[in-house]
This record gives structure tokens, C-alpha cells and sequence, in this order.
């Protein structure tokens, strides 16, 4: 009886191991990854006094709609379950002849509020291009997930100067890609 007893709960437990990875492996296969382009951000920045230090660029709340993604991918609903950058740049477009001569640096970093209280940077870039109009920043590979509310997320731009502005006023745009891994609930 105890042998009877010993087995049925071994069969039980195996059963159960089993059913569990099964399940796994059926969330796994319907996972989707997806590769979400922003919309271009355009923004200005106007020259300051500030001798030396960081500048705020560009400062933005970015929308990820979620249910466009899902519905897309032939999802009734679903978690993010990790996020990260795949690219970022960011390139002059007024004044036309206008280059990055005077930015010595530049780096991202994300928050889930508009304080930045916290934040993480995503990545950085040096200029080593005077004559570039675009900065491509290399990204680090974080997970953002843990920022994204809503589902959105902050995301600003910091550099620092080497030199005057080319014009009062400079205007760009911002260009990402962000890898969203989405799991249907």
C-alpha cells in the first residue's frame, strides 16, 4: 500500500513538472518580439553662458501604444515584459551648413517621471567628428522595462560643449529604435 501510495504521488509530481513546462514553452513560443521606431522628434536648443558642464538638449515624454503593437501582432492583450534601445541619434537640421563642431559629448538616460528622479542611462556618445550632422550614441543594452509606465517613458538628452553654437538657435531631431518584448496574457 505504501509502495501504491508512493508511486501515485510520484506520478502526480511528474505529471505536474510536466504540464508546468509545457505551459512555459507555449508562453515562450507565442512571445513576440518587436522593433518599435519612435516618432522623429524635432526640438531646438538655444545657446546659453554656461562655461562649462552638462546641457539639457532634449527632454520628452515617449508614448509606446501598446495596443497598436498587440493588435498588429494578432494579440488580444499582452505584458511588456523588456524593453531596450537598439539606436538613437540625434542630427542637425537648421542651420543647413551647420555640423556638431561644438558638442564634446552627449549621453541618454530614461526615468518613468518627468523629475528624472531616478534615472539610468541607455548610452553615450563622443564626438570624434567635428564635421558630423549626426551623432550616433552607442547603447548600453538596459532594460527599460522597469521605467515604462503608462506604457511610457521619459527620455532626455545631455551634452556637454566644446565650443559656441553654430547659431542662436540650433534645431534637431531625435531618431530611436526601441525592442519591445511582448508576452499575451
Amino acid at each position: 500500500m505504501k509502495t501504491r501510495n508512493y508511486l501515485s504521488l510520484l506520478l502526480l509530481l511528474v505529471i505536474t513538472m510536466i504540464s508546468l513546462t509545457s505551459c512555459n514553452k507555449v508562453k515562450e513560443l507565442t512571445t513576440v518580439n518587436v522593433s518599435m521606431t519612435m516618432p522623429r522628434q524635432h526640438f531646438t536648443y538655444s545657446a546659453t553662458n554656461l562655461k562649462s558642464g552638462e546641457v539639457i538638449l532634449f527632454s520628452e515624454r515617449v508614448a509606446v501604444n501598446l495596443d497598436s503593437l498587440l493588435n498588429a501582432y494578432g494579440l488580444s492583450s499582452g505584458v511588456i515584459t523588456s524593453t531596450s534601445f537598439t539606436s538613437l541619434s540625434v542630427t542637425i537640421e537648421q542651420p543647413l551648413d551647420a555640423t556638431f563642431s561644438w558638442l564634446s559629448s552627449m549621453r541618454a538616460t530614461v526615468s518613468a517621471n518627468a523629475n528624472f528622479s531616478p534615472e539610468n542611462q541607455v548610452g553615450s556618445v563622443t564626438n570624434t567628428n567635428p564635421n558630423a550632422k549626426t551623432v550616433i550614441v552607442t547603447m548600453n543594452n538596459l532594460d527599460i522595462r522597469p521605467y515604462l509606465t503608462q506604457p511610457s517613458f521619459y527620455l532626455r538628452i545631455y551634452a556637454v560643449l566644446n565650443g559656441p553654437l553654430p547659431a542662436l538657435t540650433v534645431g534637431m531631431f531625435l531618431d530611436g529604435t526601441v525592442q519591445l518584448r511582448i508576452e499575451p496574457i
